[in-house]
């Protein structure tokens, strides 16, 4: 009897060692000069991933330097003090790695995916572009030039186009009204020491929280350490230039008359910022009334009406006061129309006629379904702890979301278009 229940017990050892859990719960630690970092442990896949967040952007930037931000970190794999842009690239693809960089409105990162074995060198070469770039005048000029041509194709599509007019417009005087990619002129204008200054300016440890998502080892934390330890611990506390707390205080209507064949016309909101309790609310009243070929936009003004080519509606996720914008692209003839209509959606939706529960649930399924897809990669995963952690939600915000998602109910999306969809700013691009 003992010998089988001694059996019995190892056959138990045995299912608990293998039902062992592949995901604990991501735990908050910190490095001793204070950057926060969030840890994520995931057994089922030897691809670690190391997101990195900066609290510095077109945010903290001003008219004459707007771009620098975005600059300089697209210039951080293009060569260090020690290796040109070609031998940094060939060592991150000996790791079979990959290391990308791209600035932003309220923040820069910095993303690393690498395999297990290779952690170790992988991290130096992120350090080694983060702490030593070389920012070479021949390759500050090569991604001055490629970023000079995006912002010249971006004048040639329409929505991209009106879009960034419409945002200058509702932003004047917040400190989003600046482009993150800049301005042709700016981008002209700055020098290898105005980007040095403005990168070092903003890579403090206050502003930086890094997450790693994977099978890390279990020295990840003294890895860290001795890597980003030496960042500076003090910061200046710099703030978002331009205000921060926005208030629209007038409807605004702006046309701007172009040589296209189509016109695009943006009808825009304030919405509220990540923070918000509101938040949830917005991006289900977004996915609702203008997420897809259902939404209530495409089928009403699209579909039955036939007054746009292509319609839609969306707000961006902001750690500041966001926007809520309607978009449709049309032909001339039809603007007036279009008006007319986005105007009736808006007021049916304030009255409560635009939606019904059915489409209110289908949208929270769509939102959470998609969420859930999208973060099944240790890279998405680390970048979604990083950017909770970074805009003030919190990294568990990486579980709540889809909780706070499907809790929105009709009354919510009631309360947020009374609270926001008051005042407005029109800009219409019309075709010649």
């Amino acid at each position: 009897m003992r010998h089988k229940f001694n059996q019995m017990l190892c056959c138990i050892g045995v299912i608990l060692v293998f039902c062992a859990p592949a995901f604990a719960s991501p735990e908050k630690k910190a490095l001793k000069n204070g950057i926060i970092v969030i840890l994520n442990k995931d057994t089922l896949t030897p691809i670690i991933a190391v997101s990195l967040f900066v609290r510095n952007g077109s945010s903290y930037e001003t008219a004459e330097n707007n771009g620098v931000t975005n600059l300089a970190f697209e210039l951080l794999v293009k060569g260090t003090l020690t290796r040109s842009a070609a031998e940094f690239a060939e060592e991150i693809e000996a790791l079979g790695a990959s290391l990308d960089t791209a600035g932003g409105e309220d923040f820069s990162t910095v993303s690393l995916v690498s395999v297990k074995k290779h952690l170790p060198k992988a991290l130096d070469l992120m350090t080694e572009a983060l702490l030593t770039p070389s920012f070479k005048k021949e390759e500050l000029d090569k991604v001055r030039k490629d970023i000079s041509a995006s912002l010249k194709s971006r004048e040639d599509r329409s929505f991209d186009f009106t879009y960034s007019k419409f945002k200058e417009i509702f932003y004047a005087g917040h400190c989003y009204r600046l482009d993150k990619l800049g301005s042709l002129e700016t981008l002209s204008k700055l020098t290898r020491e105005q980007v040095l200054t403005a990168y070092k300016a903003g890579l403090k440890a206050p502003r930086i929280v890094m997450a790693v998502s994977g099978n890390y080892p279990a020295d990840i934390m003294e890895m860290l350490e001795n890597r980003f330890g030496g960042i500076e611990a003090k910061d200046d506390g710099a703030l978002c230039r331009g205000s921060t707390v926005f208030k629209l205080e007038q409807n605004s209507e702006n046309v701007i008359k172009r040589d296209k064949s189509q016109s695009m016309l943006i009808l825009g909101y304030p919405a509220p910022s990540i923070k918000s309790a509101d938040f949830p609310a917005v991006k289900v009243l977004s996915g609702a009334i203008g997420g897809g070929m259902s939404s209530k936009l495409f089928v009403e003004l699209r579909e039955k009406q036939g007054l746009a080519y292509e319609i839609g509606a969306f707000s961006p996720s902001r750690v500041n006061d966001s926007h809520f914008i309607f978009y449709a692209g049309t032909r001339k003839e039809n603007i007036e129309k279009l008006k007319a209509g986005l105007f009736l959606q808006v007021e049916n939706i304030r009255a409560g006629k635009a939606l019904t529960e059915e489409d209110i649930t289908a949208a929270k399924n769509y939102i959470v379904g998609n969420f859930y897809l999208d973060k099944q990669t240790n890279a998405k995963k680390a970048w979604y702890l990083a950017w909770y952690e970074s805009a003030g939600k919190g990294y568990a915000y990486i579980d709540g979301y889809a909780e706070a998602i499907s809790g929105v109910t009709p009354a919510d999306i009631n309360k947020i278009t009374d609270k926001y969809f008051n005042k407005h700013v029109l800009t219409i691009m019309e075709s010649n």
